[in-house]
């Protein structure tokens, strides 16, 4: 059986046919060459797809790296705004409680102390309503400033939250961390000032208390006779007990009223002479007697230091003077007690 001829000798002829005259031309290409050809064209074609699509990765990379350069610039200006937010907040934080506690001292009112129940008493008298007053404590207020320290029972839950670095790389969940928490300390604020506001009542009622006790002097004179035992000023013979102070001044001398309240009596009593009644609420009560006249009538709300009567010796009187006493929860006190030094 004859062999087949081997291929690897195939050539292609390539002729070349002039215009003129000239004579026909052939070229002769073996077949390995143009396979060899076809396919280092194909590579080529392959590599320079890759180099063109790597190009354009490189370009979108380059864009996008810009991009989230702008976001991160943008973040940490943001997160920059929101550290000055926060000290912002902060300071107004520490003028509100630093109020707080100046308008205390300034009336009196003593801070009460977390979840106890106070009286009017301990709350600096009769004159607050015995609430129980709250303000951040110093730990408290340090954490707001630290973001981690150690808080109230009552804070506890926002603790957690003010552990982040403000420093650290800015992103989308820092920013909104950092919202949060402001949001929380807005909170505590609106929460102060909540407490502000029932301080507000606490003082007023204060204040009231403050005005109303009898502390204030009728008049200015010599202290002829004071709280306590003394001899019977017309026989000098038996003693007797005093229960207010007496007060020389000369006939007509105007005679105030020793704290705000309300006007419950005036005119005659027996011994006293012409006299004035006060009730000045909380318990208690002031008298001014052997007055010559009296300027003010029941029902009439007075303010400390309102004319209520001019200086006489009406009644059992030995000379011009004011009888002044002052009553508490219905006994009479020794008016030096609560009397303006």
């Amino acid at each position: 059986m004859a062999k087949k001829p081997r291929k690897l000798n195939k050539k292609f002829t390539i002729m070349v046919v002039p215009h003129s005259n000239s004579a026909i031309r052939s070229l002769k290409i073996p077949l390995w060459l143009i396979n060899g050809l076809a396919v280092f064209g194909l590579l080529s074609l392959m590599v320079i797809s890759y180099l063109v699509i790597s190009y354009f990765y490189l370009q979108v990379t380059l864009v996008e790296n810009e991009e989230l350069k702008s976001i991160n610039s943008i973040q940490a200006k943001e997160i920059t705004e929101l550290q000055k937010t926060t000290k912002e907040t902060l300071v107004k934080l520490e003028e509100i409680i630093e109020t707080d506690a100046k308008v205390r001292e300034l009336v009196g009112l003593k801070e009460a102390k977390k979840d106890v129940k106070t009286s009017s008493r301990s709350q600096g008298g009769p004159g607050t309503n015995g609430r129980n007053i709250q303000t951040l404590t110093a730990s408290e207020f340090d954490l707001l400033h630290t973001f981690g320290t150690e808080m109230s029972p009552e804070y506890e839950e926002a603790q957690s939250t003010f552990n982040y670095e403000l420093d650290s790389k800015p992103d989308l969940n820092t920013i909104n961390k950092i919202k949060t928490d402001l949001e929380k300390i807005n909170q505590i604020i609106i929460n102060q000032e909540n407490i502000l506001a029932k301080l507000e009542v606490d003082v007023k009622n204060r204040l009231d208390y403050l005005a109303a006790i009898p502390n204030g002097w009728p008049l200015k004179g010599r202290i002829t006779d004071d709280f306590g035992w003394r001899r019977n000023p017309f026989t000098r013979k038996t003693w007797e007990f005093h229960e207010g102070l007496d007060i020389a001044a000369s006939y007509g001398t105007p005679v105030r009223a020793a704290g705000a309240g309300k006007v419950i009596f005036t005119g005659w009593k027996p011994a006293y002479g012409k006299t004035v009644v006060i009730k000045h609420g909380y318990g208690y009560v002031s008298q001014y007697a052997h007055n010559s006249s009296i300027t003010v009538k029941v029902g009439q709300m007075v303010e400390r230091g309102d004319i209520i009567a001019r200086v006489g010796s009406t009644g059992r009187s030995t000379g011009p003077h004011v009888d002044f006493r002052i009553a508490f929860n219905g006994r009479w006190i020794d008016p030096h007690k609560i009397l303006e030094k």
